[in-house]
């Protein structure tokens, strides 16, 4: 006689059946936590980035009105709160005035410290800073400028503030990469073949006024109103700059100079950068100190 069957011994719970039993629920299949938003985020840190973006706008948007106490999760009916926001706005608005000073300084040098300060305050005030770093809150200032009604008299503003801002870009350009590898390839392959890749620590920039002449008198402290009012019938001018191994630099440059290099920047082959620059230009010359200043990122192929 067969003994008697013994009852199947239980399933082993899954922790999630025995978190779910002692939760007093059933575990469902696929079920997604309540504290984590669709996007990924818990709730908790999309209100804090809520909070945080409310509390940038009112400070840095003088124009914008103050968000609901809620939103910042603050009592905004203290006076402490109302005397730490202007606090913080001034504190901001000085970071942001120091960083346009140090970004213009050819303007700065043009204007004097309190209308300089005073134009920095306008600015912050009319195109409040987009991101945290203040390195990149003068993009726009440039422009802004030469909108200004009031400075319409002294029109050469607007682009000597474009060559400030150029410059100050160059500081973060990364370092070339021109090899004797590169430049091997010049005698190896012909000039059709090939193309000059510009440095990004170059710049070219085309200027109605005489830019150069304007930036080199005013870092001198005392500038000469004689060679200033000559400099000022300079005419137009196209600025070369680059950051060299002296820091930024820059000069006025000559037809074919100009040529050659607008030629190069559109992607040129060096037989039709050439070509560009026309009869006379010394291609010698030029390679010898654009490898010494650093004005070359490379030679490659232009054959597709």
């Amino acid at each position: 006689m067969n003994p008697p069957a013994q009852p199947a011994p239980p399933e082993r719970d899954s922790r999630d059946a025995r978190d779910a039993r002692d939760a007093g629920h059933a575990p469902a299949a696929g079920r997604v936590p309540t504290d984590v938003a669709p996007d990924g985020d818990p709730p908790s840190l999309q209100r804090e980035l809520q909070r945080q973006t409310a509390l940038l706008r009112a400070l840095f948007d003088p124009r914008a009105e103050l968000p609901a106490a809620a939103a910042l999760r603050v009592d905004t009916t203290r006076l402490a709160w109302q005397a730490g926001l202007d606090a913080m706005r001034g504190n901001a608005r000085s970071h942001a005035e120091r960083a346009l000073q140090a970004q213009f300084p050819t303007l700065l040098a043009m204007l004097g410290e309190a209308p300089m300060r005073a134009l920095c305050a306008a600015y912050w005030r009319a195109r409040p800073p987009r991101a945290g770093d203040l390195a990149s809150i003068g993009a726009e200032f440039p422009d802004y400028v030469g909108r200004l009604r009031r400075l319409r008299a002294w029109p050469w503003l607007r682009d000597s503030a474009r060559l400030d801002w150029a410059l100050w870009q160059l500081q973060y350009a990364g370092a070339p990469r021109l090899d004797a590898q590169h430049l091997q390839a010049l005698a190896l392959h012909d000039p059709s073949e090939l193309r000059l890749r510009l440095a990004e620590g170059v710049t070219l920039l085309d200027a109605r006024w005489p830019v150069v002449s304007l930036w080199q008198l005013h870092r001198d402290p005392q500038v000469d109103a004689g060679r200033l009012r000559q400099a000022l019938g300079d005419g137009a001018q196209c600025a070369w700059a680059w950051r060299g191994a002296d820091g930024l630099q820059c000069e006025a440059l000559g037809a074919a100079e100009r040529r050659w290099l607008r030629a190069l920047r559109r992607g040129a082959s060096v037989a039709a950068a050439l070509r560009s620059a026309g009869p006379g230009w010394d291609f010698g010359a030029w390679l010898q100190r654009a490898v010494r200043e650093g004005w070359l990122d490379g030679i490659e192929s232009c054959i597709a």
